[in-house]
């Protein structure tokens, strides 16, 4: 083999430590302790910050799906690697902890505690954005979330509960607001799920916003996933349409404005197809809603994975992991591009802040777990609706269907919200 001289070594050694340079950032972990509204839990979360960052940057918050991690989500994903190269701060938030019966690591998306604002899962979420935002230097225009399985149904949650405050959402094998346990299949292949009427998901979504600003969405779906199956891609699809598209602009058919294969993709693109809709008609919208729908493979290269097609393709820079595929289109370079496409539109004017919660009255209630339920102090929540969970902070207190035997003390903390515990504020 002909030898390089020491001139050329050198230069190509120089050429690689500079381009682990540019690939090279920063993972520092955080904690955000349990605050005092209904529901909150203490989290834990990390941050990957590119080197070199001089200006406000962009801030994607990926959260992850049942069975996986924060840590599963910076390994596998392939997003750090589009982290450095976009120019962005990662956000890898850990449900760390939870209430009610659910699978491992699952967010509680189909639990009312923790589908909206000011509560629950979703509030700890956007506090734990608010606490990025005070370490690092984030534009405030461009504030985005996506997830996999229940953490894009999450995400999802978050762009109807927490829309005046994310610029736009990618759900990767997610579901619409509102839907409950039976959306998702447990039967292997073919799925088989039950959802609701896509007007049921838009009067929730309506109910549950507090400003008009429609979130753009973008929806991935593999047609052959069993355990979040086809119905839920299209389903999300028609419900942001029928909320936030004009009369002639509601359903896909008039609101598709283009359709081209996925790109990029890596060793195979699945037969891909983004399909691109607008809420109007003006020349040049922004996209309401975009869809990459695909028939990907049903099994993975992980031993421990379901192999139901359930999965985040992290393309060329990601890797084979827990519910990971690196093989297809290439999820971290596809949302990166819908979400540059579509910062905050400030056009109109800043909804307002939402107003201080009051204080807490502190008054203690003691009384059986069903009678807690049937008076609105908890509510009938875990497996089957079998125990009673109190409204502010969900702890299980018991049966709900004790009426009689046992005496549980809780606290009110705000109108209508009640602790196991006494709230903060409470002395």
């Amino acid at each position: 083999m002909a030898h390089l001289p020491t001139t050329r070594w050198l230069a190509v050694i120089l050429l690689a430590l500079a381009a682990l340079q540019a690939q090279a950032g920063t993972t520092s972990a955080f904690t955000l302790t349990a605050q005092s509204y209904a529901g909150s839990r203490e989290r834990q979360y990390k941050v990957y910050v590119p080197d070199g960052l001089t200006a406000p940057a962009p801030m994607v918050m990926a959260l992850h799906g049942c069975q996986q991690t924060h840590d599963d989500v910076l390994r596998d994903w392939g997003l750090a690697a589009a982290a450095d190269r976009y120019r962005f701060i990662l956000v890898a938030p850990f449900i760390t902890s939870y209430d009610g019966l659910r699978n491992t690591n699952c967010w509680g998306f189909w639990l009312d505690q923790h589908r909206h604002q000011g509560r629950g899962e979703p509030e700890d979420l956007h506090q734990i954005g608010l606490q990025v935002e005070a370490r690092f230097s984030i534009d405030p225009r461009r504030r985005y979330v996506t997830g996999l399985s229940s953490g894009a149904a999450m995400a999802v949650v978050l762009s109807v509960t927490h829309n005046e405050y994310f610029a736009a959402a990618a759900s990767a094998s997610g579901l619409p607001y509102g839907e409950d346990a039976a959306s998702v299949s447990f039967s292997g292949c073919p799925g088989n799920a039950a959802f609701h009427a896509v007007s049921q998901v838009v009067a929730d979504m309506r109910r549950e916003r507090n400003a008009s600003y429609a979130i753009p969405l973008m929806v991935l779906q593999n047609n052959q996933d069993c355990t979040v199956i086809q119905p839920a891609g299209r389903n999300l699809r028609d419900a942001q349409l029928l909320l936030n598209g004009d009369a002639a602009h509601d359903t896909p058919a008039e609101a598709q404005a283009q359709q081209r294969p996925c790109a990029p993709v890596f060793a195979s693109d699945y037969g891909c197809q983004q399909t691109f809709y607008t809420g109007d008609a003006r020349p040049g919208s922004r996209s309401l809603v975009e869809t990459v729908f695909y028939n990907g493979p049903t099994a993975t290269p992980d031993p421990g994975d379901t192999d139901h097609g359930h999965y985040w393709i992290g393309g060329q820079d990601g890797r084979d992991g827990k519910w990971a595929l690196q093989r297809g289109p290439s999820y971290p370079d596809i949302v990166w591009d819908f979400f540059s496409r579509h910062a905050a539109d400030t056009s109109g004017p800043a909804p307002p802040p939402p107003p201080p919660p009051p204080p807490p009255s502190c008054n203690p209630v003691s009384a059986a777990p069903g009678a807690h339920v049937a008076a609105g102090r908890a509510v009938a929540g875990g497996f089957f609706g079998l125990r009673a969970l109190s409204t502010g902070d969900a702890r299980d207190i018991g049966f709900a269907w004790d009426f009689y035997f046992a005496r549980v003390n809780l606290y009110e903390g705000a109108a209508g919200r009640w602790f196991a515990q006494p709230p903060a504020g409470c002395g």
